[in-house]
């Protein structure tokens, strides 16, 4: 959640405030929750009266997901604690607009605060970045959240052990990564304003860039995927600083590291090596750094290749995994049913009348046992383990893609004009029957009325009820009744077929579907093969393992290839002592 406010001005007046608050063009709606736009000039007008400096506090409340009408007015009354206004005499309007990357979090919130409360007493505005940030992280916290990195995120965390709340404040420490490294915004919002009026989407156009650089496999092909874009990197005017520019009218458009989320000198060091010629990949195994541009040589990368496991390298050996194979857990963790837990050694008890080697024999027994259930133990944590990697390597992906819009009619049947076709015929001959039977009954009035009705209620559920069909007799003429089965059939088709076109066009779906070709081809392997090593590493660096796994497919093929080869020369070898022996004879 981000929350930023500004006081406004009582000399400017609120025309320009509340044009954009209660009648923004680029929402998709607003909503007026508490107040309205009347109260809002009648606050500047008092404060004219008594020749305030400043008439109201406009806060801005952006969360990072949708939050309930309750956890908004929960955010507002801690801002009303924290800074000392009214929470019940403050306006609060609703925005819903559609953010790049974020389906899930459309909606913001503009409250309108008095800067004098009744008792003549003006808002607390000391250090109110910070305090803002304290009450963002507060609500993150208290909503189940991510946790956003702030500017002052350092100063909040102090304050928060300060007031004794060491729980939060250990909580966001240790979901803030790089909790010491200075925030960089990737555009500023005059920036944003800009592009805008250049027709660009610099919020689109970032998520666009993170795309890009997620599914690309070096740095060159990153690069040259900008130009599909209408957009393209030149030199800033600052040392090592690369800015993007928009190809049409030349036109700056942001910082190039920032838009890429990447350091400014690891950009510029890059991008430097790749004017030389030396290009990198983005696989990198474990434990290698990469070199410096101002380190290489002709024949040096910036990422070494990975390094060849030897053959002799012993490598773990794990059962096939399926879904179907995944135990349960129980809410500790613990696998239900038959797992590890429940394996327990068969012993066999001694009796002080046995003999010496009876013992042996039953001490050797109970040994053997214990090896036996120790193995099975082993065998099932294996398993487990593989499983859960799984999982997570599923939920790693989907996770990482989440920004991109769900897939309108996924179904190709719910595409399908045959399929809709009968359905919808399934639905309305029925009803359409049981019309005509009790209309042919004597004292039929209210039957065929209700009947009537449920059959008219179905074809408005269906938007049969168009003007298309006002001049055709659905209910009693056959060939009219197929005909608007028919035409709304295609209609549905056309509709579904359009949104779903629109749907790939997107520049993330197609990055999303480039993406889960490539992790669906590397997760069927994995689950095949039952291959720990390469989870592992599937783990760490998803691009390196497939191209680890395509190696050793690569490989594979050969070997094949070259086993039906012999195959081939030993059958023509076995063939030519039979054909001798039938020309001698």
């Amino acid at each position: 959640m981000i929350i930023s406010s500004e006081p406004l001005i009582v000399s400017r007046g609120c025309g320009e405030t509340c044009d954009h608050v209660f009648r923004g063009s680029g929402n998709e709606s607003i909503d007026l929750i508490q107040g309205s736009e009347f109260d809002v000039m009648q606050i500047f007008d008092e404060a004219r009266d008594n020749h305030d400096k400043y008439a109201v506090c406009h806060f801005k409340i952006n969360p990072k997901r949708n939050i309930t009408h309750e956890q908004m007015l929960q955010s507002v009354c801690m801002l009303a604690v924290e800074f000392g206004f009214d929470p019940d005499t403050c306006t609060i309007v609703r925005h819903r607009k559609a953010k790049a990357g974020e389906p899930d979090a459309d909606e913001h919130y503009h409250l309108y605060a008095s800067w004098r409360n009744s008792a003549g007493k003006c808002l607390d505005s000391s250090y109110m970045r910070v305090r803002q940030e304290k009450i963002s992280r507060t609500s993150e916290f208290l909503f189940g959240h991510d946790i956003v990195k702030g500017r002052h995120q350092v100063a909040v965390i102090r304050q928060l052990r300060d007031e004794g709340k060491t729980a939060m404040a250990d909580h966001i420490e240790v979901h803030t990564p790089d909790l010491y490294e200075p925030v960089q915004s990737a555009f500023t919002a005059i920036q944003h304003q800009s592009a805008l009026r250049q027709g660009v989407n610099l919020g689109k156009l970032r998520q666009t860039i993170r795309d890009l650089r997620i599914t690309s496999e070096s740095f060159s092909e990153m690069v040259e995927g900008l130009s599909s874009l209408g957009v393209s990197i030149q030199k800033g005017e600052k040392a090592n600083t690369y800015i993007i520019v928009n190809n049409e009218n030349n036109k700056f458009l942001g910082s190039a590291n920032r838009l890429f989320e990447m350091k400014k000198g690891e950009f510029a060091n890059l991008y430097e090596a790749l004017q030389q010629g030396k290009d990198t990949t983005f696989a990198l195994p474990e434990g290698h750094t990469p070199v410096k541009a101002s380190e290489m040589t002709g024949e040096g990368v910036l990422a070494p290749a990975p390094q060849a496991i030897p053959e002799s390298t012993p490598m773990p050996s794990v059962p096939k995994v399926t879904k179907s194979f995944i135990p349960k857990l129980t809410a500790k963790g613990i696998p239900s049913g038959s797992g590890a837990s429940d394996i327990k050694a068969d012993h066999f008890a001694m009796t002080d009348g046995m003999s010496r080697e009876q013992k042996a024999s039953i001490a050797f027994q109970n040994e053997e046992a214990e090896r036996k259930a120790s193995m099975e133990k082993e065998v099932l944590a294996n398993q487990q383990k593989f499983a859960d990697d799984l999982l997570q390597m599923m939920s790693d992906f989907e996770k990482q893609w989440k920004h991109v819009p769900k897939e309108p009619f996924s179904d190709p049947a719910s595409r399908n004009s045959v399929k809709i076709r009968e359905k919808h015929k399934s639905i309305l001959k029925p009803l359409r029957a049981r019309y005509h039977v009790e209309q042919q009954k004597w004292f039929n009035g209210s039957s065929t009325r209700k009947a009537l009705q449920e059959f008219n209620n179905a074809l408005k559920k269906l938007r049969y009820d168009r003007d298309d069909f006002k001049a055709l007799d659905i209910l009693n003429n056959e060939s009219d009744f197929l005909y608007c089965l028919n035409w709304m059939a295609d209609f549905y088709v056309a509709g579904r077929e359009r949104k779903h076109r629109e749907w790939q066009a997107d520049n993330s779906v197609k990055s999303y579907l480039k993406a889960k070709k490539d992790f669906d081809e590397l997760y069927g392997y994995i689950q095949k093969t039952g291959d720990a090593e390469l989870l592992r590493n599937a783990l760490k660096n998803p691009i390196y393992a497939l191209q680890q796994m395509r190696k050793t497919k690569e490989i594979e093929e050969s070997m094949t290839a070259m086993g039906q080869g012999q195959d081939k020369v030993i059958s023509i070898e076995q063939t030519v002592p039979y054909i001798t022996s039938l020309e001698n004879s």
